[in-house]
């Protein structure tokens, strides 16, 4: 019963990542258009346009990695698997093209365009060539909320430390699209180290670290005559092979409290966060240029393959001040926890775990 109760949960959270992934996936899937203004306009405006979604995988990655300030005796372990949902901000719904500094193409309207978040009817349009090549702005997938599931072991070590090995398996999506994680962290008691602490059974006080990798594809699909071009490109080259690689390294580091009782956990941290992000635009794609009157895509005009490589430090800083508190439900060796993390980019978690102390 406790087995098939566990499978259900990451069976309903892997679907649900996986709805939000092909959501995001049909929106993303139109980012080559981007390119048609070239490779230094594309990277700035899909910078802009992914922000959140690099902003809110990085917040829920650093989630999920304690339920209490309690180690484990030597070999004992915990596998839980947590649901951490991610809140983008109002004022990450919008970007403005006015703020981007050095776009060589020109814009319709007033420049306001939705985020990976947001959803927008009338979008700007970018305009090039004297309005020869143009394309809409890609709209949003209309999620405020950015889901991610995890799944952890922690394995107790000798002096009151433990390690904790986080893991989803690669989830394929499409002809091309992927997702996967992988994490890292340890946990050490400080409680053992301070003597009027040891005297204390309930309270418990600990410091952690972790570290999460996360990868994502989406197959795109941008053809010339998607901008009105003439391919004059040869067989040299191919645009069936257009891939967008998006990538997260997160980083946390905490100081937890927890009261340990027999049917309860209170438990909260202080700490940050921290990481970076990097975004690929894998393949050829058709770059196009002025010939007299016409609007070409040559082999010398698409410049190289792999056009974009983006990489950013998520957030406005390097390092985001996090705060969370949760509570946990113990059921012999069945755990619940409810968490929350107040954050620049806020986060509410949900687990279910074993545990053998």
């Amino acid at each position: 019963m406790r087995t098939g109760i566990f499978r259900i949960a990451i069976i309903a959270a892997v679907i649900i990542w996986g709805g939000t992934n092909n959501r995001s996936s049909a929106q993303i899937s139109d980012m080559g258009l981007i390119l048609a203004g070239g490779i230094s306009d594309a990277e700035k405006i899909g910078a802009a346009y992914l922000s959140p979604y690099t902003e809110a995988f990085g917040a829920n990655l650093n989630a999920g990695w304690y339920n209490t300030a309690n180690t484990h005796r030597l070999l004992g372990f915990d596998l839980t698997f947590s649901l951490n949902i991610a809140a983008v901000p109002d004022n990450a719904r919008r970007f403005d093209l006015n703020d981007i500094e050095g776009l060589t193409g020109t814009f319709t309207g007033d420049g306001i365009a939705p985020t990976v978040a947001s959803k927008m009817d009338n979008r700007p349009e970018m305009q090039y060539f004297d309005g020869n090549v143009n394309y809409m702005l890609p709209d949003g997938t209309g999620l405020g909320y950015i889901p991610a599931p995890t799944l952890h072991l922690g394995v107790g070590l000798p002096k009151d430390t433990d390690i904790i090995i986080r893991y989803m398996p690669d989830v394929k999506f499409g002809r091309s699209g992927h997702l996967g994680l992988w994490g890292l962290g340890i946990k050490h008691s400080v409680k053992q180290w301070i003597p009027v602490l040891r005297r204390m059974p309930v309270f418990n006080l600990s410091v952690m670290g972790g570290y999460t990798s996360f990868t994502n594809s989406t197959g795109l699909n941008f053809m010339p005559a998607d901008i009105g071009a003439i391919d004059n490109t040869t067989a040299a080259v191919t645009f069936d092979n257009q891939k967008m690689e998006f990538s997260v390294n997160s980083y946390t580091a905490n100081l937890i409290a927890s009261a340990d009782i027999p049917f309860f956990s209170f438990y909260g941290g202080v700490g940050f966060n921290s990481g970076s992000s990097s975004l690929k635009m894998l393949g050829y794609y058709p770059i196009p240029e002025l010939d007299g009157t016409d609007i070409v895509v040559n082999d010398s005009s698409i410049q190289e393959k792999d056009p974009v490589n983006i990489k950013m430090n998520n957030g406005d800083s390097k390092l985001q001040p996090r705060f969370n508190a949760g509570l946990k439900f113990k059921l012999a060796v069945i755990h619940i926890h409810f968490d929350y993390i107040y954050s620049n980019y806020s986060v509410g978690s949900v687990g279910l775990g074993i545990n053998f102390r």
